[in-house]
């Protein structure tokens, strides 16, 4: 990725409010582009592979696809694109499976904006973001 460039970012999460509080955030932060939200993992694949975004959160409990399997899949399929779990739930398990799969990231719904941001930066650069909840949990 450029650096001069946008970090262009889409979520997968059904929780509409979450979204919602995601655009706000990234369309008023410098380097950040909001791609849009999918309210499942459904049509991830399709839609990282029209749109090309440089990451995508997901989040861990929806209904539908399993978001591991699509991570996995994401990987295959979009290489330029970069996972990152967005969750509420934070365990070691769910995050050494979340990096198994593919992704770059792991990040706590209860860490906050600037530490989402801070996570969401150190994955465009290429380094593995994770949250001061996960780091604690993966025993960081």
């Amino acid at each position: 990725m450029k650096d001069t460039a946008l970090i262009k970012v889409v979520c997968v999460d059904d929780n509409p409010a979450v979204t919602s509080a995601l655009e706000s955030l990234l369309s008023r932060e410098r380097g950040f582009e909001w791609k849009g939200a999918l309210a499942s993992a459904d049509q991830l694949i399709a839609h990282c592979v029209n749109d090309q975004p440089d990451l995508m959160l997901l989040d861990m409990d929806m209904p539908g696809r399993n978001p591991l399997d699509a991570m996995v899949e994401m990987v295959a399929a979009c290489p330029g694109t970069r996972g990152i779990m967005f969750s509420g739930y934070v365990g070691r398990e769910l995050i050494e499976r979340s990096l198994n799969a593919g992704a770059w990231g792991y990040v706590s719904k209860n860490d906050g904006q600037d530490e989402l941001l801070k996570a969401l930066r150190k994955v465009a650069a290429g380094e593995v973001g994770l949250s001061p909840e996960a780091q604690t949990a993966y025993g960081g």
